[in-house]
């Protein structure tokens, strides 16, 4: 009899924990909407991406430049370019999974081009990531510095096979 009685009450506690979960903040973008957009239009994605190249140049240059004195935390605007970089990468890989979608006949240049894109979208996540996980300023610069590195790489090869 208490068993009974016991599995509804266990049911109705998760689902008040779940129902009363805050809402995740959002990552901090200063791009606006219309350039987030995912379409599966080439031109689109590749405009996201040659934009992401530009602003991941200017992100490692910020990085690169950082103090690696770990007294004083490092300002917003540190990281603000590669947040802006990591945003356009994945609105590109959005817009090539849609493209990847709608497509009649599988095009291998497109899914070679995919693959480079979610590599490179997973690399450029590093800097974002770091920037809130405590680590040393030294660590932070050069594990960001490497990966963004790699992705930027991966986006000018992607580039180069969508033109």
């Amino acid at each position: 009899m208490t068993r009974r009685l016991m599995v509804p009450g266990v049911g109705l506690a998760i689902a008040a924990c779940l129902a009363w979960a805050a809402p995740a903040a959002a990552q901090k973008v200063t791009l606006p909407a219309g350039v987030l957009a995912a379409s599966n239009k080439r031109e689109v994605y590749t405009g996201q991406l040659r934009m992401a190249a530009e602003l991941g140049r200017r992100a490692l240059a910020s990085i690169a430049a950082a103090p690696t004195d770990d007294s004083a935390p490092f300002d917003e605007s540190v990281v603000q370019p590669a947040r802006d970089t990591y945003a356009l990468i994945r609105s590109a890989r959005h817009g090539m999974e849609l493209a990847r979608e709608n497509q009649r006949i599988q095009d291998p240049v497109l899914d070679i081009a995919f693959k480079r894109v979610n590599d490179a979208w997973n690399l450029s996540r590093t800097p974002v990531d770091l920037f809130s996980w405590g680590t040393t300023h030294q660590e932070y610069i050069d594990k960001s510095v490497r990966d963004l590195t790699r992705a930027l790489y991966l986006v000018d090869q992607v580039l180069t096979l969508l033109p």
